[in-house]
């Protein structure tokens, strides 16, 4: 995908268009890693590459799968304890990055297939088992749930991209010239294993 989201003319198209852009920047910062360095964590946090990835994997087809039940509910919706076991194994995971890689290109694929057969004013009910979620409020549309996707996402991408000039050095433009095979110019030399 180019660096920048197409001028698509409906919203669906847009909605989906920019979460599979946010998608392609957390593959891309993925890119050219050894299964080590992927699974590294080399700043202060605790996050690792693998864990960004395989993380906003599981959240965004939890979310694509409330979409899709709405207006009714998920045929399995975990119990509290059951996503918060969940979630805490999503940030070690112990798939490879190949396998990694292969699940989020799974899930731009249903990004926009979802988006492209969903009503946008199709309400969606707001879990209500972790005390984030709020309060007054029972259902949103499934626009909202889309565009907290783009937020999410996006969110977790930056993340992804600071891990990644941690490891070595490499960043957004010059990782997604090497993923996609983009000329080199005077001023962006597409990043390669030689290159680390």
């Amino acid at each position: 995908m180019p660096a920048h989201v197409p001028s698509l003319t409906t919203e669906p198209e847009l909605l989906g268009a920019y979460i599979n852009q946010q998608l392609d920047g957390i593959r891309g910062a993925a890119y050219g890693l050894t299964e080590e360095q992927a699974h590294a964590t080399p700043t202060k946090s605790t996050l690792s590459i693998a864990a960004l990835v395989n993380h906003v994997t599981n959240a965004s087809n939890s979310w694509l799968d409330r979409v899709e039940a709405a207006p009714g509910e998920p045929t399995k919706i975990a119990s509290a304890d059951e996503a918060a076991a969940q979630y805490a194994a999503e940030w070690n995971p112990t798939e490879s990055l190949a396998e990694l890689d292969a699940s989020v290109q799974q899930l731009q694929q249903r990004v926009t297939d979802v988006c492209g057969r969903v009503d946008m004013t199709t309400e969606v009910p707001v879990p209500s088992d972790a005390p984030w979620w709020p309060k007054d409020t029972q259902t949103w549309q499934v626009r909202w749930v889309l565009l907290h996707l783009v937020e999410e996402v996006a969110r977790h991408a930056g993340h992804a991209d600071i891990i990644r000039e941690s490891i070595d050095g490499a960043t957004m433009y010059e990782l997604k010239a090497g993923l996609e095979g983009w000329p080199e110019t005077d001023w962006l030399k597409p990043w390669a294993p030689d290159r680390a």
